[in-house]
């Protein structure tokens, strides 16, 4: 699959802004890791989900895709059997007259 996510875990530090009200650096990581994160897991983040999750869908069109041929592959010998077996009928069918036709020629 793809890499491990990236660790996004990031304690709160003591001062997130300064004495004017602008975040500080630290305040400004610890904002845009808490952005990142998914709240599903800890230390998650969305892009790396997303990744995943196109992967896994890219995976289930290709499955669907090999699935689709194999069905068709199945349908076509499904198709050849049944005309095979229809033949087989039809020559059990002569067979069985020709014996009865035999059968019938050694009587007389």
């Amino acid at each position: 699959m793809s890499t491990e996510p990236k660790d996004l875990n990031s304690p709160l530090p003591i001062q997130i802004y300064n004495q004017d009200g602008t975040l500080t650096a630290q305040g400004k990581a610890f904002l845009r890791r808490l952005w990142e994160r998914t709240g599903y897991a800890l230390g998650t983040d969305s892009a790396w989900t997303a990744l995943e999750a196109d992967i896994a869908l890219l995976s289930a069109a290709q499955a669907q895709s090999v699935a689709n041929a194999a069905l068709a592959e199945a349908k076509s010998a499904l198709e050849l059997a049944q005309q095979v077996l229809l033949q087989a009928t039809s020559i059990r069918t002569e067979a069985a007259k020709a014996l009865e036709f035999s059968d019938d020629s050694a009587i007389l």
